[in-house]
C-alpha cells in the first residue's frame, strides 16, 4: 500500500482505519484543538495545522500570546485538549540547599490553554532519585497523555496516575525503575484503552538491584530487561507485556502497518551496553488479541538505537553508525543502506564571505569518533514525505536523506541567535555555555556540566515535529529552527525562520513542541509559552 503520509490527511483506508480503531483515544477529537500526547494527534509528531506560527521571538516579545512562569524545570512536552493544557515539573528544589539537584518527586500541572492561568496541580511521588536537568532525561521526561475526559501524568522515577479534568484522582500506581539512567524512551502513548509505558520486567529484582547494584542470586538477566507494558487506562493494571525488549536509548513510535493494523516500532542497543538482546529492531503488534506479539525482529550486531523510531506502513528507517538503513516495514528485512558522510551535498555558511556556499560530492564527518559512533543528535529525527530529517552530531547541520535514492543533503545553521540587544546576531560553530537557572534563580543543572552545552550530539534531544509543510527542530539552547520540508534544494532558502524561546544563553529546554488552536506551545526550564496571536475574550470559559 503506497500511502506514506496517512497520518497527515487521515483519509483513505489506512487513515479511516486509524479513526475507526483508535476512535476512543486521542485521534477522535478535532485535531486543530488538541495535541494529546508528546507525539501529537497521531503519535508521529506530525500535524496538518497550516495556521501555526512560523516566526517568533520570546526575547523580543514578538508573536507571543502568553507566558506562565513555573517554579521548577522539567522536560515533558506540553499536551493540550481544547481549553486545558498539561505539563509536569520536578518538585521545586530548595533555594538555599547546598546539595546538588537530585530528586524523585514530580508535580503535574493543569493550565488554561487560552490564557496560561494555573488551574490545579497534583503530586507524583517517585521511588528513585534522578538528576534535575539531565541531558538524557530526568523524572519529568515522560509527557502527560489526555483523551479529553482524563489526564495521565507520569514520573520516570516510578509513578503514574489518572485524574479527571478537574484534578480529581481516579487511580495511581507506583512501579520500580531500574538503577540505570533513562533516555527519552519514556514517551507514553494511549492506544484505545491502553497506555504504553516502558518498564523493567521484574520490579522486585529491580528494587534489589537498585539497592545493591548486583544481580540478585537466581534472577534470570532477562527479568531486568525493559519492555513495553500495556497499562489499562481505567485501572492502572498491567494488561500485557511485549515479547521483545526495548533499550533505554530508543523512543518507540506507534503507527499502522500496510495492512491497516496498529503496531509499535522499538529498538535495542546503544552505549553503556544495555542488556536487551539481540541488538536491532522489532515491530510489535497492538492489534486486539495480538497485543505485545512480535511481528518481526531485525538483528544487527553492534546496533545503536539512539533515536526515535521512524516508520510508516512501507518502510522503517534507522541510523547505525555512518549508515542509514531502510527496512521493509512488512517483512523486517533490509532494503538498502546508504552512507550519510560520503558523497553528500553540503550547504555551508562562509563566515569570511558572509554567504552560503553549496558543494556536491563532499565527505563530511558529522559523527563522533569510532566506526560505529553515533552520527546524529539522539532522538532528533523524523520521517515524512520520503525523506528522513535529522540533526548532525558534530557541527550544526540539519540533514536529510531520501529513503529511495539515498541522496544526502546538509544545511549548516547557526548554533545560536542573540536578540537581547534588540537586534539580531548569529553564532556559527561552538556556542557559549548556557545557564541552567530555573525561574527562581536556582542552578538545577549544576549536577551535570554537560547540561550547559548547546544540545547537539551527546544528549537525548527533543523530537522535532512536522506541521503541514514545515519541520520544527528545537534545541537545548531554546532555539527553534523552522524548515520547508518540501524544498527541492536543501539550501538556505529552505530555512524559513530561526526562533528563540528566550534570551540567548539563559534559556534551556529539552521538550518537544506542540500545536493546537493555530498556536505553538512550548516549555523551557523557566516557563510555559504560547506562541501566536493572543486569544480573544470569546474563548473565556
Amino acid at each position: 500500500m503506497k500511502n506514506k503520509e496517512w497520518w497527515l490527511g487521515g483519509v483513505g483506508f489506512v487513515g479511516a482505519w486509524v479513526m475507526l480503531f483508535i476512535g476512543t483515544m486521542t485521534l477522535v477529537a478535532a485535531e486543530p484543538s488538541t495535541w494529546p500526547q508528546a507525539g501529537g494527534p497521531h503519535g508521529q509528531w506530525i500535524a496538518k495545522d497550516a495556521t501555526a506560527p512560523v516566526s517568533w521571538s520570546v526575547t523580543q516579545g514578538r508573536n507571543v500570546a502568553w507566558r506562565t512562569a513555573l517554579p521548577e524545570g522539567g522536560q515533558s512536552t506540553v499536551v493540550v485538549w481544547n481549553d486545558r493544557l498539561f505539563v509536569t515539573t520536578n518538585a521545586p528544589w530548595p533555594k538555599d540547599s547546598a546539595k546538588k539537584a537530585n530528586g524523585r518527586d514530580v508535580v503535574g500541572y493543569c493550565l488554561d490553554a487560552f490564557h496560561g492561568k494555573i488551574l490545579w496541580t497534583v503530586k507524583l511521588p517517585g521511588i528513585r532519585d534522578m538528576k534535575y536537568a539531565g541531558i538524557f532525561s530526568d523524572s519529568t521526561s515522560p509527557s502527560p497523555v489526555t483523551d479529553g475526559k482524563h489526564v495521565w501524568f507520569f514520573n520516570a522515577s516510578g509513578f503514574m496516575g489518572c485524574w479527571d479534568m478537574q484534578g480529581k484522582e481516579v487511580w495511581t500506581r507506583a512501579w520500580q525503575p531500574r538503577q540505570r539512567h533513562h533516555s527519552r524512551q519514556f514517551e507514553p502513548y494511549l492506544v484505545g484503552d491502553t497506555i504504553l509505558n516502558v518498564e523493567v520486567l521484574d520490579k522486585v529484582a529491580a528494587r534489589s538491584t537498585a539497592m545493591h547494584k548486583e544481580l540478585p542470586a537466581g534472577v534470570e538477566p532477562r527479568k531486568l530487561w525493559t519492555y513495553i507494558h500495556g497499562i489499562d487506562k481505567n485501572t492502572g493494571k498491567i494488561k500485557w507485556v511485549a515479547e521483545a525488549g526495548t533499550a533505554i536509548h530508543n523512543t518507540p513510535a506507534v503507527g499502522m502497518t500496510a495492512a491497516g493494523m496498529p503496531a509499535v516500532l522499538h529498538g535495542r542497543g546503544g552505549g553503556h551496553a544495555p542488556p536487551e538482546k539481540p541488538y536491532g529492531w522489532s515491530l510489535t503488534s497492538l492489534a486486539p488479541g495480538e497485543e505485545g506479539k512480535t511481528l518481526w525482529d531485525l538483528a544487527i550486531p553492534g546496533a545503536g538505537s539512539h533515536a526515535t523510531s521512524q516508520w510508516n506502513g512501507d518502510v522503517a528507517c534507522w541510523f547505525h553508525g555512518p549508515e542509514h538503513y531502510v527496512v521493509d516495514a512488512v517483512k523486517g528485512v533490509v532494503l538498502r543502506k546508504h552512507n550519510i558522510e560520503s558523497d553528500v551535498t553540503v550547504t555551508r555558511f562562509d563566515v569570511d564571505q558572509q554567504e552560503y556556499v553549496t558543494d556536491a560530492n563532499q565527505s563530511l564527518r558529522v559523527g563522533k569518533k569510532g566506526e560505529r559512533g553515533t552520527r546524529i543528535t539522539n532522538q532528533a529525527n523524523i520521517l515524512v514525505g520520503g525523506y528522513h530529517y535529522f540533526l548532525s552530531w558534530k557541527g550544526h547541520f540539519v540533514g536529510r536523506i531520501h529513503t529511495g535514492s539515498g541522496k544526502v543533503e546538509y544545511l549548516e545553521v547557526p548554533s545560536l541567535v542573540d536578540r537581547r540587544s534588540g537586534n539580531e546576531s548569529r553564532v556559527w560553530g561552538k556556542a557559549p555555555l548556557n545557564d541552567t537557572l530555573n525561574s527562581r534563580g536556582v542552578d538545577i543543572g549544576a549536577v551535570d556540566k554537560r547540561s550547559k552545552g548547546d544540545g547537539w550530539g551527546h544528549v537525548s534531544a527533543a523530537s522535532p515535529i512536522v506541521v503541514a509543510s514545515r519541520i520544527y527542530f528545537p534545541t537545548m539552547l531554546g532555539v527553534v529552527y523552522v524548515l520547508d520540508r518540501r524544498a527541492d534544494v536543501w539550501d538556505e532558502k529552505a530555512l524559513l525562520a530561526i526562533n528563540d524561546m528566550g534570551p540567548a544563553t539563559q534559556t534551556w529546554s529539552l521538550a518537544s513542541l506542540s500545536v493546537a488552536h493555530g498556536r505553538i506551545y512550548h516549555r523551557t526550564m523557566k516557563e510555559v509559552v504560547c506562541i501566536g496571536k493572543p486569544f480573544g475574550k470569546g474563548v473565556d470559559r
